[in-house]
């Protein structure tokens, strides 16, 4: 399943790279790619790793999250 996380305060291209890396840490992640400008965080999980779980992990590591949303695709 792909998400796009919202986030608040990614400054630069190095902060967006941490957030990414650290994310691949969390259990159910299997692909973290982030992007500063956004401020959007685009992941790929299994279908049981659940929002809250997101959202607390990137609130331990100092982020807001202001949303997270199903990503629409062409072929989903």
């Amino acid at each position: 399943m792909k998400k796009i996380i919202t986030v608040t305060d990614l400054c630069c291209e190095r902060c967006a790279r941490h957030v990414a890396e650290k994310l691949l840490l969390c259990e159910g992640v299997l692909k973290a790619k982030a992007n500063y400008k956004k401020n959007q965080i685009f992941v790929e999980v299994l279908s049981d790793c659940q929002d809250e779980i997101l959202k607390e992990y990137l609130k331990n590591d100092g982020y807001e999250v202001v949303a997270i949303e199903k990503r629409k695709g062409i072929f989903s």
